[in-house]
């Protein structure tokens, strides 16, 4: 969760929240722990890999479990670019196309060599933000409210930044889907979940606290409101070396989500929804050329320059897959499921709402991407048949 995200979103997510920023903050905290602690159930029973894709196809059906794969690809992707954009936005600010680009050819060739982060690399790059972040705000607390023009509230503009924010909270229910692997995984995972969400959500509520406090009206629309608060409240330290903790958590954040999405696209073409040409590994067991189209899809969605846009297209699409998860989950038989039901109807509802509040450009970007994926799947079907 301690990624990208949280280097970027509270500026965007302030241009709409103003000074309920904690508000859609605890919004989007609410939000992911249903999520989570649906995946969790449904994860308890279906243990292929592929989540809310393999949970669908087992609870409801093969076309909606594809959609679920396609939104995750599509908001997946639009994940990559804004990781790759937030490195960039830190590293080299006025060329950020490029420096993005650069890295999800770096981050890419590193996973198709079988260079993957492991569990301890995992821990050590946690550490070190959650570190860094906790000098911030411990400073940004104890240093006197700045004097600047303070946020006006904005509630009709709430879902949008609890959207935003919720693009922050990604990888929450990555825990869930390791139940085959945890010993005592009914009661070990959710316990997890809870623990892992608590600590962040702890992290991004005093952030959403500390940096209007600091920051002000300035804070609105700031994408290094981060590297602005620690000059300011840490004098002697230069607020662009804020680069190395958000190039740290971003590099690390996209090498894993490169290799997940290479991973999710060669199950699904194993099951025959997409070409069967993404299934080829190499001698590292990698599918390199689903990796290796992902980054190019990546790159094209860099060009945006836009990392609000890219944010809200990656919220949107996952948002979709999370509520297809709610979905499977209600669809449980009672024997499986350890939670009331009407849970998994507000998990799905809720998913709905944020998902469709994030601005209409990305909306019909995040539909036009799984609708094409849809058609390619009906022409791959078509294509078996007549075979």
């Amino acid at each position: 969760m301690l990624g990208a995200g949280v280097f970027v979103v509270f500026g965007p997510a302030t241009s709409y929240a103003g000074s309920l920023l904690p508000i859609a903050v605890l919004i989007a905290a609410a939000i992911a722990y249903l999520n989570a602690m649906s995946i969790s159930q449904l994860a308890r029973t279906v243990t292929r890999s592929g989540g809310a894709y393999a949970y669908a196809r087992h609870y409801i059906s093969n076309p909606v479990g594809f959609i679920a794969g396609a939104a995750f690809l599509v908001g997946k992707l639009g994940s990559t670019a804004a990781i790759a954009l937030t490195f960039a936005t830190f590293l080299t600010p006025g060329s950020e196309v490029i420096t993005a680009i650069a890295a999800l050819v770096t981050m890419t060739t590193l996973n198709i060599f079988g260079i993957t982060r492991t569990a301890l690399g995992s821990k050590i790059l946690a550490l070190i933000t959650i570190g860094f972040l906790a000098v911030v705000i411990l400073a940004a607390s104890l240093t006197p409210a700045a004097a600047v023009e303070p946020l006006t509230p904005e509630p009709l503009g709430l879902l949008s930044a609890a959207a935003l924010i919720f693009f922050a909270f990604a990888g929450y229910a990555r825990v869930a889907t390791l139940g085959s692997e945890v010993a005592n995984s009914a009661v070990a995972i959710p316990k997890a979940i809870r623990i892992s969400l608590g600590i962040v959500v702890l992290i991004y509520l005093a952030l959403a606290i500390v940096l209007p406090m600091q920051l002000g009206r300035g804070l609105s629309g700031d994408l290094t409101a981060i590297a602005e608060l620690t000059t300011l409240v840490l004098p002697g330290i230069d607020g662009n070396v804020v680069w190395i903790f958000a190039a740290s958590a971003s590099l690390g954040s996209l090498l894993a989500l490169l290799a997940g999405l290479g991973r999710t696209a060669s199950t699904m073409a194993e099951d025959g929804e997409l070409p069967k040409s993404l299934v080829r590994r190499n001698s590292y067991g990698v599918p390199w050329l689903a990796e290796s189209i992902i980054a190019l899809i990546g790159m094209l969605l860099v060009l945006t320059n836009s990392v609000e846009f890219v944010v809200s297209l990656s919220s949107f699409c996952v948002l979709i897959y999370y509520a297809i998860a709610n979905w499977a989950a209600y669809r449980q038989p009672r024997a499986d499921a350890n939670r009331p039901k009407w849970l998994n109807v507000l998990g799905l509802i809720a998913c709905l709402a944020l998902a469709f509040s994030v601005p209409v450009s990305a909306i019909l970007v995040g539909s036009i991407g799984m609708a094409a994926l849809f058609v390619l799947r009906l022409a791959l079907a078509k294509l078996g048949t007549s075979r």
